[in-house]
């Protein structure tokens, strides 16, 4: 390549090509669509001669215009798209399915579902045969109140035990006669009253008389008895001053009454 031919920049500075001179002289011969196009009538001048060229656009005419054709239509009256019956004519039955069936009362993301472990409260339905102002005022007397904790094997009655102790001490029947069994006022869960098995450990507090006639506030915790939640058992023992072992007569001793009786000694 002659490098005199280009300047710095690359550009072509050397003499004219044949091909450039063909192509400018064929581009010249051929008219233009705009040039072979006849100058309208309004193009003229009155005195004949053509004055400065003018834009050719297509102009309707609003004579022959249909009315309805020219009217405003706002977006919400528009129609994009042809009906079912200019589609398949009139005599044709055709079904629209939504692609969202799902009605708008129901949420697109459904709330969690509530679940409900705790049976309702019964003491609006019960009343003590001791106020609350009496029941206060023990409490307020270290010396008056007891800590107990009921420890016993699976189903041997300590949770009918504490429907005895609270039929004792409140106006209230604890056996459902309709359902044939006992209320079990310490099972508070749904699952427990369900299975007729305490998972958890309950306390009530009671007030109860001594042999000698004295009241005494007495905070009576029920805890379970299956092996599994021995740990509501032991965290019941620590809290208490004593414990009340329960027994069923035709069970008798059962091997769990040992490591009852160990964690006992540990603790008290």
């Amino acid at each position: 390549m002659d490098d005199s031919l280009y300047d710095e920049f690359g550009n072509y500075i050397g003499p004219e090509l044949a091909d450039s001179d063909s192509d400018y002289s064929d581009a010249a011969a051929s008219p233009s669509p705009s040039a072979s196009r006849s100058p309208s009538p309004s193009a003229r001048s009155p005195s004949g001669s053509p004055s400065r060229p003018v834009a050719l656009m297509d102009v309707d005419d609003d004579g022959d215009a249909d009315p309805s054709q020219q009217a405003v239509v706002l977006a919400e009256d528009k129609k994009y798209y042809p009906t079912a019956e200019e589609v398949y004519g009139p005599g044709v039955e055709a079904l629209v399915m939504d692609e969202d069936e799902q009605p708008l009362e129901m949420p697109i993301v459904v709330p969690p579902r509530v679940v409900k472990f705790e049976v309702g409260t019964r003491a609006g339905a019960t009343s003590t045969y001791a106020s609350t102002d009496f029941l206060l005022g023990l409490a307020g007397n270290p010396a008056l109140v007891r800590n107990v904790a009921l420890v016993g094997h699976l189903q041997h009655g300590k949770t009918v035990f504490m429907d005895m102790l609270v039929e004792q001490t409140h106006e209230v029947d604890t056996f459902d006669s309709e359902g044939e069994r006992h209320v079990r006022f310490t099972d508070t869960r749904v699952d427990e009253q369900e299975r007729q098995v305490s998972i958890k450990a309950v306390p009530m507090s009671l007030v109860l008389e001594g042999g000698n006639g004295k009241s005494y506030l007495c905070n009576i915790m029920d805890t379970p008895g299956h092996v599994n939640f021995s740990d509501e058992m032991t965290a019941a023992l620590r809290l208490a001053d004593g414990a009340v072992l329960v027994v069923d007569a035709a069970e008798g001793v059962m091997v769990m009454y040992r490591f009852y009786c160990f964690i006992s000694v540990c603790l008290l």
